[in-house]
Formats: C-alpha cells, sequence, structure tokens
C-alpha cells in the first residue's frame, strides 16, 4: 500500500473538508509566526490574534493523525516508515544544512535558549548532531524531532485502534501531557512528544468515531464565534498555561473540523494548494520568518508596526515561501521529490 493521505484526499470527495482544514491549520501557523515578527504597537487585534493562534500546531498533528488512521488500513510497518524517511527526513536534513551551516561556522553566535559557550565547547560532530535531534537550528524544525517516535510507535497505535481503545488512551495519555505541559524550548524532545501525544490520537479518534465532530456541524459557525469570545474573555488577562491552552485548542481542533465539514466541504483550490504543499511551507517559512525578523528590527529605517507590519510580514513570508517552492522545482524538476519531498 502506497502511503499517501493525498492520493486519499484526491480520490473522495468526502474527504475534501480535511484537506482544506489542513490547508487552514498551516495558514494559522504561518500567520502567528509573522506576527511575531514585528512590533504590535500595542494593537489589541493583533494581541487577541496572537493569543487566539499561539499554540496551533496542535491542528497541524490533530489532522496528522486523523491522516494516519485513515491510511492504516492493510498497513505496512516497514513501507510506512519507508515513506516517511523519503518524504519527511531526508527533506529535513537537506532544509537543515543552511541553519546549521550558519552556526557551525560561526556567522551567528547567538542563540535565544541555548548556552552558546556550552554549545561551543562541543565538537563539531556533537554541534551537528546535538541541532538535528533538538531541530533547535531553526525556529519551526522542532517539530520534526517531536513526531518521530509516533512515526516509530505506530504499530501500537493501531493495535490500540483495533481494541476500540483509543478513547481510553486518549484520557490517558492526557494526564502526562497536562502535568509536563508543553516546554519552553526544545531541550527535552521528549517531553514534546508526550505533549502533543493527545493530540494525535485525537485525529485518529475523530477518524475513527466522526460522531464527534459531526454532531457539531450544523451549529459550528456559532461554536467557532462563541470559542473565539469565550477563549478571549477567559485569557486577556493572562494568557493560559500551556496545560490548559492544550485543552482548549483540541477543543478549537474539533470545532474547526465540524466547520470546515459543514461550510468548506468542496474542494477549494486555495486550500488545496496550501494544503499540499504545507509541510514544505512548514520546514522552509522558519527561514524566511527569520529574515523578516532580522531586516525589521536591525536593517529597516521607517518605523511600521501593527495591523500594517503584521499584514506585511504575513504576505511576504507567503509569497517567499511559495516562490523557494517554485524555483527548487524549476532547478530540480523531479529530482526536487529527493531534496523537499514533492
Amino acid at each position: 500500500m502506497r502511503f499517501s493521505w493525498w492520493t486519499l484526499v484526491e480520490g473522495k470527495n468526502s474527504m475534501q473538508f480535511i484537506n482544506n482544514f489542513r490547508g487552514i491549520a498551516i495558514l494559522l501557523i504561518m500567520l502567528i509566526h509573522a506576527i511575531g515578527t514585528i512590533d504590535n504597537d500595542d494593537s489589541m487585534i493583533l494581541y487577541g490574534i496572537s493569543l487566539l493562534l499561539d499554540n496551533t500546531t496542535i491542528l497541524f498533528v490533530v489532522v496528522a493523525g486523523y491522516l494516519f488512521s485513515s491510511l492504516s488500513t492493510n498497513f505496512n510497518y516497514l513501507k510506512y516508515l519507508k515513506h516517511k524517511f523519503k518524504i519527511i527526513i531526508i527533506p529535513y536534513f537537506f532544509v537543515s544544512l543552511p541553519a546549521i551551516f550558519i552556526y557551525l561556522s560561526g556567522l551567528k553566535t547567538t542563540h535565544f535558549w541555548i548556552d552558546m559557550n556550552w554549545f561551543n565547547s562541543l565538537g563539531l560532530v556533537y554541534q551537528y548532531l546535538y541541532f538535528m535531534l533538538s531541530g533547535a537550528h531553526l525556529v519551526t524544525l522542532w517539530f520534526i524531532p517531536m513526531i518521530i517516535p509516533l512515526y516509530l510507535f505506530s504499530p501500537s497505535f493501531l493495535y490500540i485502534k483495533s481494541k476500540q481503545l483509543l478513547g481510553v488512551f486518549f484520557i490517558l495519555s492526557l494526564i502526562p501531557a497536562l502535568w509536563f505541559g508543553r516546554p519552553e524550548f526544545s531541550i527535552n524532545n521528549v517531553i514534546w512528544t508526550v505533549y502533543f501525544l493527545p493530540t494525535y490520537v485525537l485525529g485518529m479518534l475523530l477518524w475513527q468515531q466522526p460522531r464527534i465532530y459531526e454532531a457539531l456541524t450544523k451549529y459550528s459557525g456559532v461554536l467557532l464565534a462563541g470559542y473565539i469570545v469565550v477563549y478571549l474573555w477567559l485569557s486577556w488577562g493572562a494568557a493560559f498555561s500551556s496545560s490548559v491552552d492544550l485543552l482548549w485548542k483540541m477543543v478549537f481542533a474539533v470545532i474547526l473540523i465540524a466547520f470546515t465539514k459543514r461550510y468548506l466541504a468542496k474542494k477549494n483550490k486555495f486550500l488545496n494548494m496550501f494544503a499540499r504543499l504545507s509541510f514544505y511551507l512548514y520546514f522552509v517559512h522558519g527561514y524566511f520568518i527569520s529574515t523578516i525578523r532580522i531586516v525589521y528590527n536591525q536593517y529597516l529605517s521607517v518605523e511600521v508596526t501593527g495591523l500594517f507590519a503584521a499584514s506585511a510580514s504575513f504576505a511576504l513570508t507567503l509569497i517567499l515561501s511559495l516562490s523557494s517552492f517554485v524555483i527548487i522545482k524549476l532547478i530540480l524538476k523531479e529530482k526536487s521529490k529527493i531534496f523537499i519531498g514533492l
């Protein structure tokens, strides 16, 4: 069996809504990162968006679990790992090279949380391995070391699914996730995996028990608006802890899936494109976010803040990320699959 969520979605109109959800998820992730590059000038709108979209990687993990569960018929573990190696691990290796080179060559000597005196005491091989195992070399790449254990334990998840125990396992997985919370930095990737495990299992559960979100579809618009109002009302004075926010964002994921099922069930060319490119965009947009932040903070002579700056940052991130894909495809053609998985 070929493990391709894209083939499945393209072949089933009933799956288009989850494809659109994936497109929305990557856009929201890129938006929150773009907002983080600029001075929001005390904009209440940007502050509200930042609160709402913080930790939205949860949406990405939920859809990963959903699609894994949908593709698990006639599961072949070795073929599955081989496929993930080709489309995730190898691109991770190539995408990481520029960022790691910048640090190992001394072009960049600071890091927002790594003790660089300690880091520089390591040999080059250990420095390289540290970055690859932590994803600390680029702001978005912690995701790959976090999700790899979920791929490795996929037979266990399918066994639990076959025994109709996903609901029980979901509740149990919440206990350590809520206890530890989300790590502030990539110091311990095991804790990252523990934190996101319930969201992956939730995605699998939503595939197995679609009535969970289908029961909400009729009123999903009202529920989504209500969620936004209540979330902002409760978190405005002080943001939720990562443990509490985990619960909120999982509720958000379920409501948003119901919303896309109700209002975005048909193929949408715009969201379709972002869904198809979602992993590539997740890989590379960190470079452009970092570049925009440097230019904005160090080289921009005109003061630009607030909504205009955030909109410009988001638009630039989208344009540069998509343009880089087009350039790579034009240069490498079919060989691009080796480097970026597409």
